[in-house]
């Protein structure tokens, strides 16, 4: 608008100049035929498109929510079930290894009473008294029932 009042060489504050009113007149039609031209090609279709857009974001955030969280939810009761069997597992190997461990020190004490006994034996002569192997026999029972 400068340049036309600059190169026409017209007074904008001359109201009763037609042809600048009907020049004034011509150039705001025009720019607001292309600011509705524009509207209609660019900004109306713009908007439609971002409503389906924030339409179809909201359907597949619904969805999202709806399969994860399910999803989630089942993922975690098997967490907690396969943290109750990995649990008793371990119970049972502790049960099992000191099981090992029990039977392990019952065969040394047994070996020992064995030992024991043969040794006993062995330093008996045939002229040893019944009385003595009976009372060997005793004692060897006697620490087997100990075990």
């Amino acid at each position: 608008m400068v340049d036309y009042f600059y190169k026409s060489k017209k007074d904008p504050r001359d109201l009763n100049d037609e042809l600048l009113k009907n020049a004034i007149n011509k150039k705001t039609d025009n720019i607001v035929a292309f600011i509705r031209t524009q509207e209609q090609e660019l900004l109306i279709p713009m908007k439609k498109d971002s409503e389906r857009m924030i339409a179809s974001q909201m359907k597949i955030v619904d969805f999202f929510n709806k399969q994860i969280i399910k999803h989630n939810d089942e993922q975690r009761a098997v967490y907690l079930t396969q943290i109750t069997n990995i649990n008793n597992l371990a119970e049972y190997l502790k049960r099992l290894d000191t099981a090992q461990y029990d039977k392990k020190r019952l065969k040394m004490m047994f070996s020992s009473i064995l030992e024991f006994y043969i040794n006993a034996r062995e330093q008996m002569g045939m002229m040893t008294k019944q009385a003595e192997k009976d009372a060997l026999i005793q004692n060897v029972r006697q620490q087997l029932n100990n075990l």
